[in-house]
Order: structure tokens, then sequence, then C-alpha cells
């Protein structure tokens, strides 16, 4: 049986009520002063989260959203904020629900102090104390690892850093067993709760985890390896995490499509997905949605829908799709000799055709070099109802119109060049800073796949095939 209890209250303390409420179910970051605001926007630095919906939420400061305070939303009893800069600091903040935090920068370094309650410094500034209390230094040695792991792999010939990388290797792993010691003795000290203890120590654990699938000789990163850290590791501290999320979508960035689909069909195959199994999903999803067409999509949501953590999930992987085809196609172009267009016409001039749109420019040379396929393209699908269009996002028509008649594809009525780029809301949805990039519309002028397969591969015949059947 349920109880109901009512009360009469007056609206000033209804206000009071709703307001100590909404205090409890956030945690408000407050900074010291204009310097420290400063600070922070001079660094471009960010602060990392995942929402209550399992979603991640980045809050840069050079932003027009970043204030003097922020309120991060919450019900769940803990949070981990991750702090990011351009000097490649990094560091996790274990916060709990109803705290506020005062941020200051200290020796060049952010420094966090509870305004509403009694505490140690460890809490809220555990890594950057680790850091210089064992390592005596900003960086940690598994983030020294990381970053002459990046630069290695930018440069692997000029800097030849294959047997450094092993030694810091070895010395981050040393490192993170001093860690786990420097953790009990402060515990033993009631420098911090038990909660915080859990959550850094089960990061510690799976941090050691991500960094041995690393291999410094070959320079890849052993995906099966990383992914049974995930599988096999009691990972409820870590639950909802920035650093659970970002391990997720490293295996699922580096596997294929195929390694990928395999393990998400063996999750669930294996029954109930956990927080982990959904982690997993979620990225293989973000991965895949975007290269599939618009129908495709649909039904690979519709799939593993019910496998989501929650709906907002769902919103949030279909919200390109149906950005891009609620949106009109605002495009003013340029055609050769100085004829002016938009690409509403051209697509009602081209209706009853398939258009295969070619997004290029011409400092892009993987763009030129697939010329010849795009050109092949055509000339083998048009009689069947298919036409490519050229179409430049370059901002010098002198330019344009040299690479074009250079390579061939100055071609009335199919090679255009995009104008007014930053008035066009399409443009911006399309994200035209990624290219090569290849659109098809239907004969009805509509946006049915928004990253085709690339001309020179044996994926766009299969597509075109298909839906030429039809």
């Amino acid at each position: 049986m349920g109880f109901i209890a009512l009360c009469s209250c007056s609206s000033d303390e209804k206000s009071e009520v709703q307001n100590a409420d909404e205090a409890i179910s956030q945690i408000v970051l407050v900074f010291e002063d204009s310097v420290a605001s400063r600070f922070f926007k001079q660094r471009k630095s960010v602060f990392k989260y995942m929402d209550d919906n399992q979603l991640p939420v980045e809050i840069a400061f050079n932003s027009k959203e970043a204030g003097s305070e922020i309120v991060l939303k919450t019900t769940r009893e803990f949070l981990d904020l991750v702090y990011r800069d351009n000097s490649q600091v990094e560091f996790t903040y274990f916060l709990q629900k109803g705290d506020s935090v005062l941020i200051l920068v200290k020796d060049k370094k952010p420094w966090l102090t509870s305004i509403n309650k009694d505490n140690s410094s460890y809490p809220y500034n555990l890594e950057l104390l680790r850091n210089t209390e064992l390592f005596g230094k900003p960086h940690s040695k598994v983030q020294d690892f990381y970053f002459l792991w990046n630069e290695t792999k930018a440069f692997p010939f000029e800097l030849g850093m294959n047997d450094d990388l092993k030694q810091i290797k070895d010395e981050a792993i040393q490192g993170f067993e001093r860690e786990l010691c420097w953790l009990d003795s402060l515990a033993n000290t009631n420098s911090f709760s038990e909660e915080i203890k859990a959550f850094y120590t089960s990061k510690n654990r799976m941090a050691q985890k991500k960094l041995e699938a690393y291999d410094p000789e070959s320079l890849d990163i052993n995906t099966q390896m990383a992914l049974n850290s995930i599988l096999q590791t009691d990972n409820s501290p870590l639950a909802n995490s920035v650093y659970l999320d970002e391990f997720s979508e490293l295996i699922i960035t580096n596997q294929t499509e195929g390694e990928s689909e395999a393990l998400i069909d063996s999750l669930i195959a294996r029954g109930e997905l956990n927080s982990n199994d959904k982690s997993l999903l979620l990225h293989y999803l973000q991965k895949e949605i975007p290269n599939l067409s618009f129908i495709e999509a649909d039904e690979v949501l519709e799939r593993y829908e019910a496998k989501l953590a929650n709906p907002a999930q769902m919103v949030q992987l279909n919200s390109s799709n149906k950005a891009l085809q609620a949106i009109e196609s605002d495009i003013e172009l340029m055609g050769l000799q100085k004829s002016y267009s938009n690409f509403e016409e051209l697509l009602d001039q081209k209706k009853g055709k398939f258009l295969y749109v070619d997004l290029w420019a011409a400092w892009c040379i993987p763009c030129i070099k697939a010329f010849p396929a795009s050109l092949a393209l055509n000339e083998a699908y048009k009689s069947k109802g298919v036409e490519v269009i050229f179409l430049s996002v370059d901002d010098n028509y002198k330019f344009w119109e040299e690479v074009a008649i250079k390579y061939d594809i100055a071609i009335p009525e199919l090679s255009f060049v995009a104008i007014k780029k930053e008035e066009s809301e399409y443009l911006k949805a399309l994200d035209v800073a990624l290219i090569p990039r290849y659109l098809i519309f239907d004969p009805e002028g509509k946006l049915i796949h928004p990253n085709a397969p690339r001309p020179d591969t044996e994926e766009i015949k299969l597509y075109f095939n298909s839906i030429l059947k039809d």
C-alpha cells in the first residue's frame, strides 16, 4: 500500500523547499574572480562530465556560455568531472551531489576547495596532489607516455622513440602501483571517503589495463586486450564515468567495422547488457550511423533502440540526420564563366535522377585523387539515371576553376563552387570541413545519404545497384 503525505505551506515556504531540492540535485562550481576566469579562457580549458542520460557534456571556457558559475544538474550521488587544457594538463575530480566548489588558480594549476563543507585538500585535488607528491611534476607518468605516444604516432620515422616509449610505459606501470599504496595510506588517515577511494582505485586499475594494450614497438593498440579489460573487470565504481566512456570509444574507434559489429552481436547474445556493454553499443552506433543512408540508419536504430541506456541516447544518435532532413539546402552556387544559381534550383533541374555530389576543395589532395573514380562512376551509371555533381567549397574562384580544368572536371552543369558559405545553414549542418565527402540525393531532390561511400569502392556500386532496382 502506498502512502501519500499531504501538507499545506505558504508560497514562500514552497519556494524555499523547491530551492533546497534544486540545491541538493546539483553541483555548483564558482570561479574565485575574473583573474581565475581569464586564466581558464587563456588555457582554452574544458570541463567534461557524463550527464544523467550517460551522454558526454563539454563546457569550454572560450565559449560565450562560460560564466563565473557553472551548475551541473544531476540525480546521481557522485559525478566525475574531467579538466583538460592546452598545456596537456588533465585532472579528474570526483564530486558529490550538493557540493558547492570554489575554483582557484594555484601555481598555474586549477585548485578546488569546498564552499559548503569542511574537507581536506585531497578530495577535490587528489590527482594534482598525486602528481606532485609521487612524481614531483604536474603530469603523471602515464600522461607522459600518452603525450610521447601521440607525438611518435604523428612522426614515427623522424622521432624513433620506441625504446623511450617502452621505458616510460614500464615507469608508468610502476607509478600505478605506487599510487595504489598512496591511496591506501591516505584512506587510513581518513583523508577522504570510501567512495572516493573506490573510484580512484578502480580508475587506477582500469588505466593500467588500458596502458597494457598499447604496444610501443608496433605503435598499435591491442583492442582485444583493451576489450577484455572492460568486460572482465568490475567497473561499478566507474559506471557512467568519463573514463569508462572514453575507454569504450577508444576500443570502438580502433576496431574495424566487422569487429565492432561482431562484438555488439556477441554482447547481445550473452543476455542483458550491463553499463559497460551499453557504453560500447552507444559508441558503435555513433561510429556507424553517420556512414549509413537515412533508411539504413533508421533500420539500425530500430534494431538497437531497446538496448540503449535511455531514450535520450536515441535522440542524440538521430539528431544529425533529422536536422539535415528538416533543413533547406540553402547553398548559393557559382558555375563556370561565373554563372550564378542555388542548390535548390540545381536539384529542381536534375529531378528524375539520382545525384552523387562530390564535395571537394582545391587544397584537398585526397579529393583530387578521387576525381578519376568519380568521373568513371558518372560514365558507368549515367544511363541508369545517376549523375555526379562536383561541388567545391573553395574560397578562391580562380583557384577552383584552374584545378577543375586541370583535372578534367570543368564540366558545364556538373561543376560548381559554393559561395557565401558562412550564410548557409545547410553547409554548417553538413560540416564540410570534413572532405572529401559524398552525398546522394534521390530523383525528388531529397538527401538520402549524408556520407555515401567513396567513388572508388565496391560499396558505392552495391549501393547504387540496390536503389536502382527499386
